[in-house]
């Protein structure tokens, strides 16, 4: 979905089952957590009365039962140096997280549109309800696209390097094959554990 706050991303978005927020680490994405904060509670409204409303029910395209619940966020595209998030980027993650926390939550919580506590701290996700951090993947993105793969894919011959660069980006694909990988776990378990609960 595009970032719009308009009627066609209101639909999509309340009549899915699920859904994520993927963020970069900066002040955009704080901007739009709290942007979500004050629309959601209109739109959960609005929905609730769409699907309780008879002529809708049986329409020939009838409005579905709604059913929204948050798997979590995802925070994408920041620099590493020594392993760790720099400390700017640092910065935009917590502060994206202290939103989530404070301002996001109170409102997924009174609009009924949260998991059970249970089914994300059995993916290790805590109270920010980050499911995943992604960093920057440099010049593999651009060699990925050229290549039409997922980043963590090119082969050897696509990427045609040698010495560091080779093993430095050879590294990464695992990393990033490593984060997906786990990404794809999460979200599996997030909605399996949902769709099969009472």
């Amino acid at each position: 979905m595009s970032p719009s706050l308009g009627s066609i991303n209101q639909n999509l978005l309340m009549t899915s089952d699920f859904f994520l927020v993927p963020t970069t680490a900066d002040f955009l994405s704080v901007m739009a957590i709290d942007s979500l904060s004050r629309i959601l509670p209109k739109w959960c409204a609005w929905t609730r009365m769409a699907s309780a409303n008879p002529i809708l029910k049986e329409a020939t395209y009838p409005f579905p039962e709604f059913r929204l619940k948050f798997l979590g966020t995802i925070v994408q595209n920041y620099r590493i140096m020594n392993g760790k998030e720099t400390k700017a980027f640092q910065t935009w993650i917590e502060k994206i997280e202290n939103t989530v926390t404070n301002k996001l939550k109170p409102i997924l919580e009174k609009n009924n549109l949260l998991l059970p506590n249970q089914v994300y701290s059995e993916q290790s996700i805590n109270c920010s309800f980050t499911i995943t951090k992604i960093p920057s993947s440099n010049s593999l993105i651009a060699l990925s696209q050229k290549h039409a793969t997922p980043v963590y894919a090119p082969t050897p011959e696509q990427l045609n390097q040698q010495g560091i660069l080779a093993e430095i980006n050879k590294k990464q694909q695992e990393e990033f094959k490593t984060i997906f990988s786990d990404l794809a776990d999460k979200i599996i378990a997030l909605s399996s554990s949902y769709a099969v609960s009472p």
